[in-house]
């Protein structure tokens, strides 16, 4: 249970009091205020990352000039794979990057290249 629902229990009960249950909105107020300022930066964070890593992966596609996998990429970005692969995903539902089944030796991995 979080801290904000336990002011909103504390309010549902105090509603007689209005002394109290103006210090509960405040509180509450204050809570998602923090929470909202939060969630911008966290936003912003995340914004400039993904911006980075897909200025990254299509930098290395471009260089690389043919499909590669995600290995190639990764190694090419110097970002961790998880984020690489992560971050791949909204730019394949662009359209920005195409994503393509080979077949290497007996296996099938996925490729990419520039569409």
């Amino acid at each position: 249970m979080t801290k904000r629902e336990y002011f909103e229990k504390i309010k549902a009960m105090v509603t007689e009091n209005a002394e109290l249950t103006a210090f509960v909105e405040k509180e509450i107020e204050k809570i998602d205020n923090r929470n909202e300022k939060a969630k911008a930066k966290r936003v912003a964070k995340t914004g400039d990352a993904a911006a980075a890593i897909a200025e990254a992966v299509i930098e290395a596609l471009e260089t690389a000039g043919r499909a590669i996998t995600l290995a190639e990429l990764v190694a090419a970005t110097e970002y961790p794979a998880g984020k690489v692969a992560y971050y791949i995903r909204p730019l394949v539902e662009a359209g920005t990057i195409v994503k393509e089944k080979a077949k290497v030796g007996d296996r099938k991995i996925m490729t990419y290249k520039l569409a």
